[in-house]
């Protein structure tokens, strides 16, 4: 007893000097304890396995070789797991190559990367067949694809995470020194694609990044370059799922030779609901082979720099190795270990401001460090749903935001951790399903991002073919992306990185009053509201306010949903 009483006052002096101290402490060299919970500071050793230059040089070469002959329109990107452009080549050698044209390229190589994993291998056609209106697409009165409106997620002015280009802090090897999430400089129009064209690379069963490719066959309708172009709200929402085989899909396959998945961890594996999503459509023990590329070498730069030109296309961006990988603080919270990801701090406002009436407390630094960890611990006892072996436990991104309790006021993320090896696209979502929430909520309400979801698909009650719209349907698109003449920017000041409109997310309250929001992104989706929901444990919204004792136009709302067998 007298060792217990001993550590829990080390505890309490410790974290009675975290919380003046965790806010202006240089990210990347924090050491927290809190409620028992230890934290080790360590750098991060980030993937084992990364892309050299002439791995990326072999890539763009094969898949040029073989768009040559068969699609010559094609542009081709490469990306890293962490989202960095390694290089692009365009086929038919314009000057200059429509920005658009680019985005999409990068759009789905970033796509592949950023939904797959060291345990599931998603494409750009993965991800069209999750999000479409009905699942599995195209069958009438079925409920919506469990990532409707995901597309409008890594948006490329998010202040989160994106897809970014290269700029001096990264050249010559030397390592970054900020986090480069949001503060890389961005590539513009990109986002989460839905069309097949992006594939994810591997080396030695390690995910590495992707490639993708756009030229001959349509173009995205929910990407930001055609929202830019006049696709309206409700179209783009609408849009058919291609299920036939695909040019560019094709064209990417060949590019991916030598760095494919295994076949063991395929989304053709996974059952979402019972239903086998599709990896891409083809042979893929079979995939299309180029014809042997010329040397890149033979062209005079085996790491060709933009506006190279090669046999068989034009370098627009500079080929690079994969970027050194930043020293994220790996800690253990909750009995999971992973990265931190973005600095744990207090609430800015704590000491300056109270919320409500009832001047509720704003969130300190180890309440924030709490909150990750009793989320981070159910990852432990929750099997993943896209997780492959079947029976892996889920990886997740969590994120924790504050409440500025202020009109045009982006609310602070306070933190955001990341379990084991989550799925990258998720550490943006995770903080959008946060702010969706805040953004939705209030005192007397209390919505969830999936009761949000259920009001904004394009039937309401959702699924059921024939009936209205949802009253905050179009609402996605129009506070994601405002556009301009040139150029897109965000619609909503309080929601920073765009919102989203499915399930993960969940407001936070103390004393009946709104605190803030937390987010988790990064697995099936009901996995991701029972993470959520125990995060939340200590910060509930009052049963009477929540979501799910609310009806409208005769359909009761929900609040959260359990997986039927989380274990």
């Amino acid at each position: 007893m007298l060792l217990e009483a001993e550590e829990q006052l080390a505890q309490d002096v410790v974290m009675r000097y975290l919380d003046k101290v965790l806010s202006i402490v240089s990210f990347g060299f924090q050491l927290l304890l809190t409620l028992g919970l230890a934290s080790a500071l360590a750098c991060s050793a980030g993937a084992a396995q990364s892309l050299s230059e002439t791995e990326v040089s072999r890539i763009l070469a094969q898949g040029a070789a073989y768009a040559a002959k068969y699609s010559p329109q094609s542009v081709l990107a490469v990306v890293d797991r962490e989202g960095f452009v390694l290089g692009v080549i365009d086929v038919a050698k314009r000057a200059p190559l429509n920005s658009g044209i680019t985005a999409g390229a990068v759009s789905r190589a970033g796509t592949a990367a950023f939904l797959s994993s060291n345990e599931n291998a998603f494409t750009s056609r993965t991800a069209g067949y999750i999000i479409q209106q009905h699942f599995p697409p195209g069958v009438r009165n079925t409920s919506p694809g469990p990532l409707v409106g995901v597309g409008f997620s890594n948006l490329f002015f998010s202040d989160v995470n994106r897809f970014k280009r290269f700029t001096g802090a990264f050249l010559g090897g030397a390592p970054v020194t900020v986090s480069p999430g949001a503060r890389a400089e961005a590539v513009p129009l990109t986002s989460l694609a839905d069309s097949p064209g992006g594939v994810p690379l591997y080396k030695n069963g390690e995910l590495v990044g992707g490639v993708g490719v756009t030229g001959d066959s349509s173009p995205s309708n929910l990407s930001p370059a055609a929202f830019l172009l006049g696709s309206t709200p409700p179209e783009s929402s609408t849009a058919g799922f291609k299920v036939a085989a695909d040019t560019d899909e094709n064209v990417a396959l060949a590019a991916q030779s030598g760095f494919r998945p295994v076949s063991s961890i395929l989304a053709t594996n996974v059952l979402l609901g019972g239903i086998r999503v599709p990896y891409v459509v083809g042979d893929v023990s079979n995939p299309p082979e180029p014809p042997k590329p010329l040397p890149l070498s033979a062209a005079g730069a085996l790491t060709p720099a933009a506006g190279a030109v090669v046999a068989d296309g034009t370098f627009t961006y500079t080929v690079r190795a994969s970027p050194p990988a930043y020293p994220y603080v790996v800690a253990t919270l909750g009995g999971v270990s992973g990265e931190i990801r973005q600095p744990i701090v207090a609430d800015p406002l704590l000491g300056v401001s109270t919320i409500g009436a009832r001047a509720a407390t704003r969130l300190t630094a180890a309440e924030v460090t709490g909150i990750l960890a009793l989320a981070a611990r159910q990852c432990n006892t929750i099997r993943a749903g896209i997780r492959l072996p079947v029976g892996t436990r889920a990886k997740v991104f969590i994120s924790v935001v504050n409440n500025p309790n202020a009109p045009g006021v982006a609310p602070q993320v306070l933190g955001v951790f990341r379990v084991g090896e989550a799925t990258m696209f998720s550490w943006d979502v995770c903080v959008q399903k946060a702010r969706t929430a805040l953004f939705f909520s209030n005192n007397k309400a209390a919505m969830s991002t999936r009761a949000v979801g259920y009001l904004a698909q394009r039937f309401f009650p959702p699924g059921l073919d024939g009936m209205a719209w949802g009253p905050l349907f179009g609402f996605q698109e129009a506070v994601s992306l405002k556009p301009s003449p040139t150029a897109l920017y965000p619609g909503n000041s309080n929601l920073p990185n765009g919102m989203t409109i499915f399930p993960g997310g969940l407001p936070l309250y103390r004393n009946g009053e709104l605190i803030g929001a937390i987010g988790v992104s990064g697995d099936g989706v009901d996995q991701d509201d029972m993470i959520c929901a125990s995060g939340c444990a200590n910060f509930l919204a009052a049963e009477a306010i929540r979501s799910d004792q609310s009806t409208y136009r005769g359909a009761r709302l929900p609040y959260v949903k359990f997986p039927r067998d989380p274990q």
